[in-house]
């Protein structure tokens, strides 16, 4: 038995040798389709089972609401809810819940001394949270009192790399970090306390895919955070998470269904656009969900279905394609073998003995390719984890799976085997050795086809996909928005940024020689990280929401291009300030009943009975993503700001970007700026990020689906040459041309290409229609997606030519008498 089984092996590695090229094409086609298969099992582990090791975590339970938007539309569900004034509602209520804690994060800028007497600045993720939280998230202190630094005024605990960021060392218990607290003051600027807290514990760092990240914890009890806390305790200001443990019999839905009674209980919040509360209901909606169900349920988890999604289908992709591919070009090889085969079962061999042969044969091939396909997933590990922003927590290589690899090895083996094993039962000896050779039948060329046809209509889906969202983010990119983006820089200021080191900066910038502008705003204008709308009433008495969210120093105009269309601006702005100026965009303008943008100069309109002059009208601008539709917008003139964002209109971005971000680190040291200067164009893309990397994961499928096609026609091919070689002989030999003998072997595979297309390009125009359905403004691919499924099947086409060219030269270059001898 162990030589007979040591014969089968070494027959396998000879048949792998006997054929190089072909064995790595497939080998590097299964072992991209195991890489991506052990990634996105990593992934699904991540996502559903994060909270696993926490302590009765079936009984925790995690908060969320969602408000409404313009229309009466509703946000998605967030995480932030009203986490004050909820956790000491449910206490007075006696919700059916046990330990309870918010969790408010905030980047604390800290200061440390070490031992050499080394000062070090840190802005460490900060989460302020209650003593309950030591029980809910199970946190062991590494060294020191959990608990005391969560309740002592001056406590706060460091997890092993917030330790080491500050002091070089984890040996921190007792010693003192100075720490500046930024909160929002009443005059709405925010102000900032500097304090000692002293070190308490040192915690392990938490995990990257937890729901709370920190770097350190500290409580509630410090006068800052008390100040902070009391100014947050409003029901409309989603501030922070909260958890609770369950009581026994108690459950997610009754308590969900009690947080959201408190919060209807509420009165509508003040200042709220009417435009809001259109179609009547709440201004919010809470809910509460388990914690083991926040993965694919919670907050954003639509994102992370998307990308688990993506990955699977990619995944199960490339491997079926990989597999379809092994199986042709084994077939192919298993044809050429009938005279081996034929001795074997003339000395004896049966059925069992062919299947275990074609078995081992088929498991060194997918043996090479699980080890390949480990270390391709290990490798892509960090890559893949950058394009979905997602942390692979456990190790690829780990012994699970390790095994799991080789429970697909097996199977792709004894699948693969299979109609490896049905050619070769259906040779007959005495024939095969007297040099006849025999066809795999009727039903198995018919089936080869059929896997081939899978191959192609894989191809164009994933092609006409790839394109449809390449052209989508190409579109996005050049929408009009009525301001320039080119030559246009942009840096984000820390929060703790004083309007004095703004207009500092401003007036250092501006006096570079390659600046035409330079002023400070709210937000990037298109990246649409904020919005506010404010109703404001004009001449016909009608509220009219109008987008608020851009107030901005002189020069934001010049910056961006924003063309005037009536009025004008003072040089610094005090006129405008004095008079509370507001500047309209001609939709604005019009919704608010003037009758022309020169009309509206001057004019009265009511923000909640205060009154705003309208000092300037502005062509219409988009700042709004290309998912939602364009707003009417205002937007206020101010002499100065803090934090926010410096603009630049540059002749030179590159030395500027070199320069600006040098400014920024050096005026700002304290706050850790670390200054990313980015042009316009990518500050605006990070709204669109996760269509981006959709688009890429999307775009590397779709490239490795035509791969694969390729392999998979150009096995095809030589399976078609292989039994069809007397034939074309034959034809030739009766003076058919090169012209004829293409026509010959071209007819097989158009069958198989416009069969793919009709069933794959249907599919594929719903899949890119609906993809594009998320989208206002969407790229012109034509009636049901028709431009990007010419465009796939166009590129098919190309391939496929590429694909049998070899094969159609060597039909041309046969030799009569080599073939006539089979």
């Amino acid at each position: 038995m162990n030589l007979l089984s040591t014969t089968l092996w070494r027959g396998a590695w000879r048949q792998l040798r006997a054929e190089p090229g072909p064995a790595a094409l497939v080998i590097a086609g299964l072992a991209l389709g195991l890489a991506l298969t052990l990634l996105t099992v990593g992934f699904l582990r991540d996502v559903l089972w994060r909270h696993a090791h926490l302590p009765e975590a079936d009984r925790l339970i995690a908060f969320e609401w969602k408000t409404r938007s313009p229309g009466g539309g509703h946000s998605d569900w967030l995480s932030h809810v009203p986490n004050t004034p909820l956790s000491r509602a449910l206490r007075d209520t006696g919700a059916p819940v046990g330990a309870m804690s918010r969790v408010i994060s905030l980047p604390l800028l800290s200061r440390a001394v070490d031992a050499q007497g080394a000062t070090h600045h840190a802005r460490l993720t900060t989460a302020l949270v209650d003593p309950d939280f030591e029980a809910l998230f199970g946190v062991r202190p590494i060294a020191g009192d959990l608990k005391a630094a969560l309740t002592a005024p001056e406590g706060i605990a460091l997890t092993e790399v917030g330790a080491n960021k500050l002091f070089g060392t984890t040996q921190v218990v007792g010693k003192p970090v100075s720490a500046l607290i930024t909160v929002d003051g009443d005059n709405g600027q925010p102000q900032s306390v500097e304090l000692t807290l002293t070190v308490m514990a040192v915690l392990p760092s938490a995990s990257l895919n937890s729901s709370v990240i920190y770097e350190a914890l500290a409580g509630f009890n410090a006068p800052p955070a008390k100040a902070y806390v009391e100014r947050a305790s409003m029901w409309t200001w989603g501030n922070g998470h909260l958890y609770a443990r369950l009581q026994p019999g108690a459950t997610a839905a009754q308590v969900g269904a009690l947080a959201d009674r408190l919060l209807q209980s509420q009165p509508v919040p003040k200042g709220l656009p009417a435009d809001f509360l259109k179609g009547g209901g709440s201004f919010a909606t809470l809910r509460a969900l388990p914690v083991a169900d926040l993965g694919l349920h919670g907050a954003g988890s639509g994102q992370r279905r998307l990308q688990l999604g993506s990955l699977a289908a990619a995944a199960a992709g490339v491997l079926a394609l990989a597999v379809i591919n092994f199986i042709n070009l084994w077939s192919v090889r298993t044809l050429r073998r009938q005279r081996e085969i034929g001795l074997r079962k003339s000395l004896g061999a049966g059925a069992p003995a062919l299947a275990v042969q074609f078995f081992i044969e088929a498991l060194a091939v997918a043996g090479l390719a699980g080890a390949l396909g480990l270390l391709l997933a290990w490798w892509g590990t960090p890559p893949l984890s950058a394009l979905l922003q997602h942390f692979f927590e456990a190790p690829v290589l780990a012994p699970g799976m390790v095994a799991l690899t080789g429970l697909l090895c097996v199977l792709i083996a004894a699948l693969s085997a299979l109609p490896l094993t049905h050619i070769a039962l259906r040779v007959r000896p005495a024939e095969s050795l007297a040099g006849r050779s025999h066809s795999e039948g009727a039903a198995s060329r018919w089936l080869r086809r059929l896997m081939t046809t899978v191959q192609f209509g894989a191809a164009a889906l994933f092609t006409a996909m790839a394109l449809t969202v390449a052209w989508q983010s190409r579109h996005v990119a050049d929408m009009p928005r009525g301001f320039e983006v080119e030559n246009r820089l942009a840096v984000d200021l820390p929060w703790e940024t004083r309007p004095a080191q703004t207009t500092a900066l401003l007036a250092r910038i501006q006096a570079w020689p390659e600046v035409v502008a330079a002023a400070a705003s709210e937000d990037v204008p298109g990246r649409d990280f904020g919005d506010w709308y404010i109703d404001y009433t004009g001449p016909s008495g009608q509220a009219l929401a109008l987008r608020n969210g851009a107030n901005f120093t002189p020069g934001y105009l010049d910056v961006y291009g924003m063309h005037l269309l009536a009025g004008r601006l003072s040089a610094d702005h005090r006129a405008e300030v004095a008079q509370h100026g507001g500047v309209l965009d001609r939709s604005a303008v019009r919704a608010l009943g003037f009758a022309s943008p020169e009309a509206a100069i001057g004019q009265t309109i009511l923000d909640d009975g205060k009154p705003v002059t309208v000092v300037a009208v502005i062509e219409d601008i988009r700042v709004e993503g290309p998912r939602s539709q364009a707003m009417p917008h205002i937007l206020v003139p101010v002499t100065e700001r803090g934090a926010g964002v410096i603009s630049v209109h540059t002749r030179n971005p590159a030395e500027t970007r070199r320069k600006l971000t040098e400014l920024v680190n050096q005026t700002l040291p304290d706050a850790q700026a670390q200054a990313q200067v980015l042009s316009v164009r990518e500050q605006q893309a990070r709204k669109m990020a996760e269509d981006v990397r959709l688009g890429q994961l999307i775009a590397i499928t779709g490239a490795l689906a035509l791969l694969l096609a390729a392999v998979g026609i150009y096995a095809l091919a030589a399976y078609t040459l292989r039994r069809r070689e007397r034939e074309i002989v034959l034809r030739k030999l009766h003076g058919a041309g090169a012209g004829a003998v293409a026509r010959l072997l071209v007819k097989e595979f158009a069958g198989v290409l416009l069969a793919a297309c009709a069933v794959a390009l249907p599919l594929a125009a719903w899949v890119t229609q609906l993809y594009l359905s998320g989208f206002v403004v969407r790229a012109p691919v034509g009636p049901g997606s028709l431009w990007v499924l010419l465009a796939a099947l166009a590129l098919l086409a190309v391939v496929t030519a590429v694909a049998v060219a070899r094969h159609l030269r060597a039909a041309l270059a046969l030799r009569p008498l080599q073939a006539l001898r089979g």
